[in-house]
């Protein structure tokens, strides 16, 4: 996810605070990576940070619960362990990444090396890695250089710039003003390069089990 100068700071943590850890974040188009432009940087994780914090833990069963368990305590030891070595390579914790049995805490981590691992794999796991970048084409260059290819959003308030973005960014789903958590089943759905071939949704699912034929009528009519 991109976060342009120009973007609503507030609607963009929002999204975060609700792309990123739902589901414990065990989904695979939930945030994962999100390249902020330097000049907003710290405003963003200044609205951010409260609003990850304030993200309920506890019985799935209760209705004000916002974050459960991972699927095993194998995977919540994964992505504890993930977050730790994130900070203990240059990374700032700015909140969360504590682990109580298969439950990690909602974990925000900011000034993360867009080329380290905590970036470039997969974490599925309640995790959110902030990256900065000077301008718009930095930003869409370090979006791309990664193998996947599944879902992108950006916040921006300018048009062209939207465009910019539908053109440049290599992902299947790209959102504008919304996180890639987003998907409805009659859209065409699936990713660009490690992320996938073909596409998921009704129209796209029968079209990939039609088989097609062209016919051409030569010479007179019967």
């Amino acid at each position: 996810m991109i976060v342009l100068p120009d973007a609503d700071i507030e609607l963009a943590t929002s999204a975060v605070a609700a792309g990123g850890y739902v589901n414990a974040g065990q989904v695979c188009i939930s945030v994962q990576r999100v390249i902020v432009d330097e000049r907003v940087e710290a405003d963003f994780l200044d609205a951010l940070v409260p609003k990850v914090e304030a993200i309920a833990m506890g019985d799935p069963a209760d209705d004000a619960t916002r974050l459960g368990s991972l699927i095993s305590e194998a995977e919540a030891i994964r992505v504890e362990t993930a977050i730790r070595t994130a900070g203990e390579s240059g990374a700032k914790v700015l909140t969360g990444g504590d682990r109580d049995g298969a439950v990690v805490s909602p974990a925000v981590v900011a000034a993360v090396d867009p080329r380290s691992p905590f970036s470039q794999d997969e974490l599925f796991g309640p995790g959110v890695a902030v990256s900065s970048a000077p301008d718009m084409a930095a930003a869409i260059a370090i979006a791309n250089d990664i193998e996947y290819g599944l879902g992108a959003g950006i916040f921006t308030s300018d048009v062209a710039g939207a465009v910019q973005a539908m053109r440049q960014i290599d992902a299947g789903n790209i959102h504008i003003n919304w996180t890639p958590l987003w998907r409805a089943d009659l859209m065409p759905y699936g990713g660009l390069k490690g992320s996938g071939i073909g596409k998921e949704g009704i129209r796209s699912a029968v079209h990939e089990m039609t088989e097609e034929k062209t016919i051409v009528i030569h010479g007179r009519p019967w």
